[in-house]
């Protein structure tokens, strides 16, 4: 991470801004690309002077008030633009859905991760959900959310993808790179405002990566809220003691499940896979993180600058 409040060496830093969105063909505004610059002490005056340097030079392109690199087209911008606007209807979806989520017993907390916690999605986008639960019911609450899906939405995850779950007791995440911080700073709340707040003070660390990061800075839309009384009533209907080996043998049986149907994951990326733990459940058996990191580090290389 850079330390400097030297004007001429902002190219670097911008470029790996717009380059890690550009592994995702997504142009930035001028304050996204302040929100997560990787160097103290630059205001948005003197960015906004620094990039209106980079484009007059070529070397960065601004159409429509979005930045992006020049071996992009304006079709990067037609496309955010339309992705925008799916996103709006796609929110709603979300909304909708979380609305039903909330009154799930041991469900506390949905945010939403993926290409909506940007707003933006297209007709292939499905909802990525995070999930927060009660401590101790994690696997309780997964189970009747997976049920939920197979049952009433015939297995489709389109407007139900529920891969990430973490019990309120786990809200620090532990892993760091390019790829995490940002999908953490993404992150948006659907259901349970204050919850969401506190998990993002529990990482404030991505503010070691993002210095000019802060919440009060994030665009949060609308929230649904409540349900707490009857899903109370419900987490009462089971016993304590029953609950606890109940959330434990519905681990094991995920973790054997998934170990039958994902046999050839190297067993050294396993556990970021698909993790089974009490206070996390992580299933991307096909996880992007890798691939990403490899473009992005392949996009700063086009622009002759190292990934470290």
């Amino acid at each position: 991470m850079f330390a400097t409040t030297d004007i001429c060496t902002l190219f670097a830093p911008i470029v790996r801004v717009l380059g890690y969105y550009d592994v995702f063909n997504y142009p930035l505004r001028e304050e996204e690309i302040h929100l997560f610059l990787p160097v103290h002490g630059v205001s948005v005056y003197e960015l906004r002077g620094t990039v209106a340097e980079l484009v007059a030079d070529g070397k960065l392109i601004k159409d429509r008030g979005y930045y992006y690199l020049p071996h992009q087209t304006g079709e990067i911008v037609d496309r955010r633009i339309a992705m925008e606007q799916e996103g709006r209807r796609m929110w709603r979806a979300a909304l909708r859905v979380a609305a039903v989520m909330r009154f799930v017993p041991f469900v506390q907390g949905v945010f939403v991760s993926g290409q909506l916690c940007r707003y933006i999605a297209d007709q292939h986008s499905d909802i990525d959900y995070f999930i927060v639960t009660a401590p101790g019911r994690l696997w309780i609450a997964r189970t009747i959310l997976v049920a939920i899906r197979r049952i009433f939405l015939l297995n489709s995850r389109k407007y139900f993808c529920t891969n990430y779950y973490v019990s309120s007791d786990n809200l620090r995440v532990r892993e760091r790179n390019a790829y995490v911080v940002c999908e953490v700073a993404s992150l948006k709340p659907l259901y349970n405002r204050g919850l969401f707040n506190r998990f993002m003070r529990e990482n404030s660390w991505i503010t070691e990566f993002y210095p000019n990061f802060s919440l009060e800075r994030v665009e949060i839309r609308r929230t649904v809220e409540g349900g707490e009384r009857l899903r109370g009533f419900l987490e009462h209907l089971l016993p304590r003691r029953l609950a606890t080996k109940l959330d434990i043998r519905l681990m094991m049986m995920t973790r054997n499940f998934w170990r039958r149907k994902f046999p050839g994951i190297d067993p050294r990326a396993y556990d970021g896979a698909l993790r089974t733990r009490r206070d996390e459940s992580r299933a991307h058996p096909n996880d992007q993180a890798p691939k990403v990191l490899t473009m992005y580090r392949a996009r700063l290389a086009q622009y002759g600058i190292s990934d470290e």
